[in-house]
């Protein structure tokens, strides 16, 4: 063989070793990458339910105090209701008490003195022909009553 085949197959064998041992580094840091990446997704498999569970515990919490919170306004606006409709009863009542024992007798009494005093004019009241006129408003003989007759 010839030096410059001997050369050529040296370099090239050389050039084989040295892509042989970059390959060899090569899948060193890749392994090295997925051995990191594993743990790191491992690290993440442990993590992630628990960060689900303080999660939804969290969301739980928030909404029962919104809950909460919704109830006992409700309630407060039906304390407020149901105060304002006593309040509302208690002014109905009251107003039923003043017209029964305050406006009812005095006009009660009112009406009773007008239809005397509306009596007593009737038989002062000069009717043309000297006889007062009966409730009916026909012309009677004198008698207070129709009936009479």
């Amino acid at each position: 063989m010839s030096t410059v085949a001997s050369v050529s197959l040296a370099i090239i064998a050389a050039t084989c070793v040295i892509a042989v041992v970059a390959f060899v580094v090569f899948l060193y840091y890749v392994w090295r990458a997925v051995r990191r990446a594993e743990a790191i997704l491992a690290l993440v498999q442990r993590t992630l339910p628990g960060l689900a569970t303080d999660l939804r515990t969290m969301l739980d919490k928030v909404d029962q105090e919104i809950l909460e919170e919704a109830i006992r306004t409700l309630r407060r606006v039906s304390v407020v209701i149901g105060s304002g409709v006593s309040t509302i009863e208690q002014v109905q009542q009251t107003a039923r008490r003043v017209a029964q024992d305050v406006i009812l007798p005095p006009m009660s009494t009112a009406a009773g003195v007008f239809a005397v005093i509306r009596e007593g004019l009737q038989w002062f009241r000069p009717a043309g022909d000297g006889h007062r006129t009966t409730r009916s408003g026909e012309w009677g003989k004198g008698k207070a009553d129709p009936r009479e007759e």
